[in-house]
């Protein structure tokens, strides 16, 4: 029989101790048990359920991204503690809202848990979702319904599309899950929604409509998907006493609120073609329901005198698009002058209703009996399905001799008449002023830049606040040319220092050249085509020749580096040699640019020539070509009132009115108060057709120095009053006296205005742009496609104002109401 050592009894001692120890220890314990449970397993799709997951240990990380079938909402989460026994008791409730997305077995998988790097899951769960489970008096008690108006229709054709949610429960919320949408179709929601209250088999309902008119953009069979609503429905809370009844109000209510899923049903539509057209009066493009009646008033009169011709189209369908049929009227019998037409068009249950009014002022230029033919208007009637022919009737008018000796009618430059004789001077014709001829054209007149005038703003305020400011004022960005400048120089400095063998050696040479290239034309980017950098340095007005030994250079080195080609130690020398020296001269006509902000000789001298040659066509009357040549100027980074206005004067000679406005709307940012610029431009503008009323606003008020004063004269009085500020404060300073008294008060009030009238000057440019039509005539509609609902149109020379600029169209407000968009070639910014 062995005998127990003393060092075994010791050992049996210890480790009873540490168990007794481990006894008393608080439990959290080396597990951890999770459980999911659910309110119920049979729910329909517009139902939801509450998912509790319970974590006996404490807070964990649940991973809920294996929940597919549901969509889920969190709705908090709750923890507690406890000591029980020499225990401690954590326990995490967290719990979800769970949607059912479809109908069907559903699963709810397991939840996989961490705790404090264990990991644990829930068992998996299926619930049941059916159909929407009826109330016991058999009503749903929420429903939604989608309907259209008409279900087959033509293409073009109008119709509404509804959409209706019915609930006869109290509701916390309500909206869409996804906005309702509509390929194929163009759509226009209504201004408002509708909310009403209808009974339906003895239960009461309140029903939130929502509809939409919507035009089919081409033939086919459509179908538009269910549209889903949230609904939050409110859960009555279950009272205790009779107490709760008195506390059961908005403020003491402890009612909970559950999300209900309702989905619509599906609407099918069916778009049909419009049958070919082959009558021997033009289609107007008119689809729906329309009639066209006349006036004419007077209908007797003077030679000389004016009646007015009204005709009306009015209807339900595409009424924005109408415009006035063709008209037969004698044009040596009458003068015609054209009015605007007037629209009254609104949004109705039946689409687009309305009317717009087409008025003709009709001048006799001599006696006699006339009868003014009907005008025919052809549409497509979507009810009877064929096109219809609608007519004005006749009107006979008739005119007598003037007792005049003389036509009333003031004569427009290019028409014949005689001007009545008076004793007074009359304004025979009408022309605009010439062009400017003198060598001051060419002198650009650039504004001072945003960051200079700063600069030049900052000057006495560094002088005046020490090193510290000046030390501050410096840290600022390098432009893009010096940031450019910067990295050809490390790359050509990386590939000195490496070994000509290194596969990256012409990577650095070609980095390099082409960072030098981008700062030529003031750009950034890391790759350019030979083509791009021959483009980039002719506008920089490089040599032809030069031009030429840098793209080829630039080629060299792109076939070697990507050819697969190896070249050796003396290639690399001599290519590295050639790239030096490129890049040494491109550097030294970067630093010219950067000190002499003028215009090169040659550029001057081809300008010249080119100013020249403009002006002579302009004698010759080849006024087309004189403004191209005026313009080719301008897009040498000459920016000249004078030259703007010379291209403005020829565009104008050419009838081309648009960009005639445009080049003296751009001149009259530099000259605001020129005479001969506000002359030619007013003359310009009582050529346009659109006329819109001159609004005076309070930011005309405000901003009237914008018609007097020029930016750039702005800035300059700005930067004059900072020097006599800070010199001024300067010397009170070193005299120890107050600076803001006196002439300080007021010479820094001046500065801080004018200062203060730039920026907002800058802020106006940035935010106020506007654009002038330089089309002949251009379509504002809808949106941004071509499909797009036809709202009104323009005409070459109107002024617009740009409120947004998205995938080449502008987004463009002509005036109070009539907002659309045109394409960025219709319309050029000022």
């Amino acid at each position: 029989m062995l005998k127990k050592t003393g060092n075994d009894m010791n050992l049996k001692t210890l480790l009873l101790i540490f168990l007794f120890f481990l006894s008393l220890l608080p439990g959290k314990g080396f597990c951890f048990d999770v459980t999911a449970h659910v309110d119920k397993l049979k729910i329909s799709i517009e139902d939801s359920i509450y998912l509790k997951v319970v974590v006996n240990g404490g807070k964990a990380d649940l991973d809920l991204s294996t929940i597919r079938d549901f969509k889920v909402i969190s709705r908090g989460s709750s923890s507690s503690y406890n000591y029980i026994n020499s225990q401690s008791q954590r326990k995490a409730i967290y719990q979800y809202v769970l949607i059912p997305l479809k109908k069907g077995t559903l699963k709810i998988p397991s939840i996989k848990v961490v705790l404090d790097g264990e990991t644990a899951f829930t068992k998996q769960i299926d619930i049941q979702v059916s159909d929407q489970v009826l109330s016991p008096n058999g009503a749903k008690s929420l429903f939604a319904i989608a309907e259209v108006v008409k279900p087959r229709l033509f293409t073009g054709e109008q119709t509404v599309f509804s959409f209706k949610f019915f609930t006869s429960k109290r509701l916390s919320g309500l909206g869409f899950e996804k906005p309702p949408g509509f390929s194929g179709f163009s759509s226009k929601p209504f201004a408002k929604e509708k909310n009403y209250s209808q009974n339906i088999n003895g239960v009461l309902y309140h029903v939130t409509q929502v509809d939409y008119l919507i035009i089919p953009e081409k033939p086919g069979v459509f179908h538009i998907d269910p549209i889903v609503l949230i609904a939050r429905v409110v859960v009555e809370s279950k009272q205790n006493s009779p107490f709760d009844s008195f506390f059961n109000d908005s403020f003491f209510s402890t009612n909970s609120t559950k999300p209900v899923r309702v989905t619509s049903n599906p609407v099918k539509i069916t778009v049909d073609n419009i049958p070919p057209y082959q009558g021997d009066v033009m289609f107007s493009g008119l689809v729906g329901r329309f009639n066209i009646e006349s006036e004419l008033e007077p209908a007797s009169l003077k030679v000389g005198e004016s009646s007015t011709l009204s005709v009306k189209i009015s209807g339900v369908g595409n009424i924005m698009d109408a415009s006035l049929p063709q008209m037969d009227l004698d044009q040596g019998s009458f003068k015609v002058y054209d009015d605007n037409p007037i629209e009254s068009i609104s949004l109705t249950q039946n689409g687009y209703d309305g009317s717009k009014i087409f008025k003709k002022a009709i001048v006799p230029v001599k006696p006699g009996k006339f009868l003014i033919n009907p005008v025919s208007l052809v549409y497509f009637d979507v009810d009877k399905k064929e096109y219809k022919q609608i007519s004005t009737p006749k009107f006979s008018i008739n005119v007598s001799a003037s007792q005049e000796m003389n036509l009333p009618v003031i004569a427009r430059e290019g028409q014949n008449g005689n001007a009545a004789v008076k004793q007074e001077v009359l304004l025979v014709n009408k022309d605009i002023l010439e062009i400017k001829e003198g060598i001051e054209v060419l002198e650009s007149w650039q504004e001072i830049h945003p960051f200079l005038f700063i600069l030049l703003l900052s000057i006495p305020a560094i002088l005046f606040s020490g090193v510290k400011l000046f030390v501050m004022a410096v840290k600022k960005d390098l432009s893009v040319e010096k940031r450019m400048q910067g990295k050809a120089r490390r790359h050509l400095r990386t590939a000195l220092n490496m070994d000509k063998d290194n596969k990256d050696f012409l990577g650095h040479l070609y980095s390099g050249l082409v960072a030098l290239i981008f700062a030529k034309g003031g750009k950034s980017g890391e790759n350019v085509t030979i083509k791009e950098a021959r483009t980039i340095l002719t506008h920089a007005n490089m040599d032809e020749i030069k031009i030429d030994q840098v793209t080829r250079l630039l080629e060299t080195i792109e076939s070697v580096r990507f050819g697969g080609g190896k070249i050796d130690a003396a290639q690399s020398r001599k290519l590295l040699k050639k790239t030096k020296q490129v890049m040494r001269f491109i550097s030294v006509i970067l630093i010219c640019l950067t000190f002499f902000s003028v215009v090169p000789q040659q550029s001057m001298a081809n300008n010249s020539t080119t100013f020249l040659d403009a002006i002579k066509h302009y004698r010759q009357s080849d006024f087309k070509q004189a403004a191209e040549g005026f313009e080719s100027i301008a897009q040498n980074n000459i920016k000249n009132p004078y030259l703007f206005y010379n291209i403005a004067n020829a565009y104008l000679k050419a009838n081309d009115i648009g960009h005639a406005i445009l080049w003296y709307e751009r001149a009259k940012t530099l000259v605001p108060n020129d005479p001969d610029l506000k002359f030619n431009l007013d003359y310009a503008n009582t050529l346009t057709k659109d006329k819109k009323e001159n609004v005076t606003n309070i930011m005309d008020v405000l901003f009237f120095w914008d018609t007097m004063i020029s930016l750039k004269t702005i800035q300059v009085i700005a930067i004059f009053l900072s020097f006599c500020f800070f010199t001024w404060a300067i010397i009170r300073l070193v005299k120890k006296q107050k600076i803001l008294s006196g002439p300080g008060l007021v010479l820094c009030t001046l500065f801080i205005l004018v200062t203060a009238i730039a920026w907002v000057n800058y802020y106006k440019k940035i935010t106020f742009q506007h654009a002038v039509i330089v089309k002949e005539e251009v379509a504002v509609r809808s949106g941004v496609t071509d499909t797009s609902t036809k709202l009104f149109s323009l005409h070459a020379g109107t002024k617009v104002r740009v409120k947004k600029i998205k995938n080449k169209h502008l987004k463009i407000i002509f005036s109070k109401g009539k907002i659309g968009w045109i394409k960025l070639g219709e319309a050029l910014i000022i």
